[in-house]
C-alpha cells in the first residue's frame, strides 16, 4: 500500500492495487483522474438546483435565500423553521432553524458539555442547539463566514474543492410527520440504480442499511453502521409504487454521469431532492458486500449508459 494521496486528509485516502476494483478505490481514482466539470456542478449545492430543476422529475426545497455575503442573510424575513448552509460544505456548518410554534419530534435535547466535536447538523431553538450550546445570530454567521474563507478540506475531492464561487443558501425545512423525513440515497451507476441506501435517526441513533431496487434488504458482513431499526425490506414503506418512483427519479437525476448518490427526501407523497454526492463518506471503505457490488457496477460496460 502506498502514502496518502494528494490533497488526502484521512487513513484510508490510499491505493491499494490488492483492491483495485472495489468501489472505495475506484472512487479514490475518480478522485485523482476524474475532471468531469459535471462533478463540480453537482457537488454545488446551489449550482446543483439547476440541473434537477432541468430533468423535471421531482421537487426541489423552496430556495429562501442566496448570497455569497453572509452579511446579507434576511433574518427579519425568513421563516421560523428554515436551513442555513453554505453551498460547498456539508455538516458541521449546516443549520436547521426550529423556532416553529410546535418543536421538531425526533430531536433529542439537553446539555452536552463536549460536544464540540460532533459532526451533526446544528437544531436551532430559542437560540440554541440539541447539545444547548448558544447559537445567536452573529455567532451563526461568524460561522458561515468563517466557512466561506475556507477551502474544502479534503482537497483530494476535486469535484467538491473546485465549488465557485462559495456562498450561503437558505432553503425551506422539509418536514414529515412533525419530524425531518428519513434519508433515501439511490448509488446509480451508468444511468441504473444499483442498489438504494436508507438511513435512520440523524439526530439520534444512526443506523444505515443497503437494498436492492426491488426493496430487500443485502446483508451486510461487517457494516460500517449499525443496522438496528432499518426494515428488512422497503416495499412495504414506500409501496410499490413510491420504490418505482424513487428509482426512476434517481436514474433520470443522475443519466449523465458514470456513478453518485442521488439523496432525496419524501414529503407528503412526493420525492424532494436533497443533493448529489461523488464521493461517498469522502472515499472511506464500506462493507465487504458493499464494496464488492459497487465495485461491479461501477466498472459494468452496458450498452446504455452515462458518458465517462
Amino acid at each position: 500500500m502506498g502514502g496518502l494521496l494528494p490533497g488526502g486528509t484521512q487513513p484510508w485516502h490510499r491505493l491499494d492495487e490488492k483492491k483495485s476494483s472495489h468501489y472505495s478505490q475506484l472512487q479514490l481514482n475518480r478522485c485523482l483522474h476524474d475532471r468531469n466539470p459535471l462533478l463540480v456542478q453537482m457537488e454545488d449545492k446551489y449550482a446543483s438546483r439547476s440541473i434537477v430543476e432541468a430533468k423535471k422529475v421531482c421537487s426541489l426545497p423552496q430556495l429562501l435565500h442566496w448570497s455569497t455575503s453572509v452579511t446579507d442573510i434576511p433574518w427579519k424575513e425568513l421563516p421560523d423553521q428554515c436551513v442555513i448552509k453554505t453551498n460547498h460544505w456539508s455538516g458541521d456548518v449546516l443549520f436547521i432553524m426550529d423556532n416553529g410554534e410546535t418543536p421538531l419530534e425526533g430531536v433529542n435535547r439537553g446539555f452536552r458539555l463536549f460536544s464540540g466535536g460532533d459532526n451533526r447538523y446544528k437544531v436551532i431553538r430559542g437560540g440554541r442547539d440539541q447539545n444547548g450550546k448558544f447559537w445567536p445570530k452573529w455567532r451563526i454567521e461568524r460561522a458561515l463566514k468563517w466557512c466561506l474563507r475556507q477551502d474544502f478540506p479534503t482537497q483530494l475531492e476535486w469535484g467538491a474543492a473546485s465549488i465557485h464561487p462559495r456562498g450561503v443558501m437558505v432553503e425551506e425545512l422539509l418536514i414529515e410527520d412533525k419530524r425531518l423525513p428519513d434519508d433515501w440515497k439511490v448509488h446509480v451507476f451508468h444511468g441504473k440504480a444499483g442498489f438504494i441506501q436508507h438511513d435512520i435517526g440523524r439526530m439520534t441513533t444512526h443506523a444505515q442499511s443497503i437494498y436492492t431496487v426491488e426493496g430487500q434488504k443485502i446483508r451486510q458482513s461487517n457494516p460500517r453502521w449499525s443496522e438496528q431499526g432499518t426494515p428488512d425490506e422497503i416495499v412495504s414503506v414506500l409501496g410499490q409504487e413510491g420504490l418505482k418512483s424513487l428509482v426512476e427519479t434517481a436514474e433520470k437525476l443522475a443519466e449523465d454521469i458514470d456513478y453518485t448518490r442521488v439523496d432525496l427526501f419524501r414529503v407528503n407523497g412526493e420525492w424532494v431532492f436533497g443533493e448529489f454526492t461523488n464521493y461517498h463518506n469522502s472515499c472511506h471503505p464500506q462493507s465487504d458486500e458493499w464494496e464488492n457490488l459497487g465495485g461491479e457496477l461501477w466498472l459494468a460496460n452496458p450498452e446504455k449508459g452515462a458518458s465517462e
